[in-house]
């Protein structure tokens, strides 16, 4: 693994490690994601400062290059990542679609409570007109 490749990764975690915990302190990300991140820039450290560990990874996957398997764990995490908060999106559309349900239903149900006391308070008039 070349030294720039090195450095670049030490950086990234560096940074990465920096910025979620920035956002942590501002209480601006779930503690779940807050995870997942650290965890990714503990990887991209540890790449970064054993570069024994992706040597023996590249040998054990068969893979031509440590660049190239940096790539794939990369690819591979964030993918996971993506898939992860679609699914929290499905989720999240199911509900809003719920809730939109429910206000119409309430606000029909409140628009008909209204019409029915305007109807008895004329109606109560018409006979105190008597």
């Amino acid at each position: 693994m070349s030294a720039e490749l090195r450095v670049i990764l030490l950086m990234a975690a560096i940074f990465s490690a920096w910025w979620i915990l920035l956002k942590i302190r501002k209480c601006k990300v779930k503690m779940e994601d807050a995870i997942f991140w650290v965890c990714f820039a503990v990887i991209l450290l540890i790449m970064g400062i054993f570069p024994e560990v992706t040597y023996w990874l590249t040998g054990i996957f068969h893979m031509q290059s440590p660049a190239n398997l940096i790539f794939l764990i990369i690819i591979f995490l964030l993918l996971e990542k993506v898939f992860t908060l679609s699914i929290i999106t499905s989720q999240l559309e199911d509900k809003v679609t719920i809730l939109s349900a429910e206000v119409a239903l309430r606000s029909h149900a409140d628009e008909r409570v209204s019409e029915e006391e305007e109807e008895q308070i004329t109606t109560m008039k018409k006979d105190s007109d008597l």
